[in-house]
């Protein structure tokens, strides 16, 4: 019997790295366009989008999880899908009169979701590739991140005006149903995206040999582990300053 051909990090690896940074600069960006053109105000817009960056900036607290339940791979695929569902009720919400609180509530799941596939993602990158691999490959990892947040923080934008001006007379403004439609579309569009990648993710990226969960046997090793993440976080060089300006860096936003 054949041993099994190893998948080419080329078949999975682009496509990880655009579902890596398309979330993050969807809810961390694309939020500020949509609040925008539907009318909220600065002040409330900048607060509460500001918020959204938290689950990036404390992802350390729980990557211990990742670890303990199931493997990486998994954690990966489950994300991408939980993802894609938070965009389709955004899509859903967006014409609704309460959509503001409704789809901040769930740029929220999704920011966590993001943040913990980010957490599995590179570690299934650690796993899967040699350490020569993993050199060889870090250009590509990063070209791809940046394709992947160029396409979201320009093409959907680029879209979404493309939609809400289709078939208006040169120099007419769309109107609020126009506009709820164009960005409804849109989150329809990133929800599909998500929805396929996970698809596409399930069916070519390999099980690594290395990825299995960590099988802490007690609840007091789970807390000790957590413990430890949680004192190497604090005790970073500077970390109170980076978390002040991660979480307020849109106050001038909210006064101009």
């Amino acid at each position: 019997m054949k041993p099994q051909r190893r998948a080419t990090p080329w078949s999975w690896l682009p496509t990880l790295y655009v579902a890596e940074a398309l979330p993050y600069v969807v809810v961390n960006t694309i939020t500020v366009f949509l609040y925008t053109k539907m009318g909220i105000g600065k002040a409330e817009m900048a607060f509460f989008t500001g918020w959204l960056y938290l689950p990036w900036v404390i992802k350390p607290f729980w990557s211990p999880f990742v670890d303990i339940f199931s493997t990486k791979r998994s954690w990966v695929l489950y994300m991408q899908l939980l993802m894609g569902i938070c965009f389709a009720c955004v899509a859903f919400l967006i014409p609704t009169s309460f959509f503001f609180a409704a789809t901040l509530a769930f740029f929220w799941l999704a920011a966590f979701f993001s943040a913990t596939h980010d957490i599995a993602a590179d570690g299934y990158y650690m796993l899967e590739l040699t350490e020569h691999e993993q050199a060889a490959f870090v250009g590509v990892r990063s070209t791809f991140y940046r394709l992947g947040s160029l396409l979201a923080s320009g093409g959907l934008v680029w879209l979404a005006g493309i939609i809400e001006v289709h078939g208006l007379p040169e120099d007419a403004q769309p109107s609020p149903e126009r506009i709820e439609t164009a960005w409804s579309s849109i989150f329809y569009i990133v929800a599909a995206f998500m929805l396929l990648l996970a698809l596409y993710h399930w069916r070519f990226m390999p099980k690594a040999a290395a990825d299995v969960p960590r099988r802490e046997k007690t609840f007091r090793q789970i807390l000790v582990n957590f413990g430890r993440t949680f004192a190497t976080f604090f005790a970073k060089k500077g970390i109170f300053e980076a978390l002040a300006f991660m979480l307020l860096f849109r106050v001038p936003e909210a006064i101009c």
